[in-house]
């Protein structure tokens, strides 16, 4: 049997991003560099409102980890499944109106693409950029996107938030 980097420990197998662990040990390691190259991050949080509980809905919820992925077009963007219910996107060497227009692309295609399929999404978005320093703890900007994400859901369906920590 050869091996499949396609079906490693570091993917989930369920959807084929990456898994949370994978992803926390990517940006852990990334988050250095971007101290040093003084380049910025966007952590977004998204939540599709999708219970898996029937064949239906974890179908439409492997769509969207597909769409997502095609919504990032940048090898460096990194996306993982996070707490089993949502997803997560890294972006990096990316400022806020980029992050904007990422949050928009998303939205829209899994909007255009859900709607063929009669299925209904509430796809709220948690977004923080940030430029790393030594004084801002990785873990701060997960605390801060998961907020941010909160208050996305506050403002109602589909909707969005983005914030600057520097």
């Amino acid at each position: 049997m050869i091996f499949s980097f396609q079906n490693a420990s570091f993917r989930d197998g369920e959807t084929g991003l990456y898994n949370q662990a994978y992803f926390m040990e990517i940006l852990n390691r990334e988050w250095h560099r971007l101290i040093r190259d003084k380049s910025s991050l966007s952590i977004l949080f998204l939540n599709p409102h999708i219970h898996i509980s029937d064949d239906i809905h974890k179908k439409c919820f492997i769509e969207i980890a597909h769409l997502l992925q095609d919504a990032t077009y940048r090898s460096s963007d990194i996306i993982c499944r996070f707490d089993e219910r949502y997803f997560a996107i890294g972006l990096f060497d990316l400022n806020e109106e980029g992050t904007n227009v990422i949050v928009q692309r998303i939205q829209s295609n899994i909007e255009k693409q859900i709607k063929l399929n009669s299925v209904s999404v509430n796809l709220t978005v948690g977004a923080t950029n940030v430029l790393p320093t030594n004084e801002i703890l990785i873990e701060d900007i997960f605390v801060k996107t998961a907020n941010t994400l909160k208050e996305a859901e506050s403002q109602g369906c589909n909707a969005y938030s983005i914030h600057e920590l520097h």
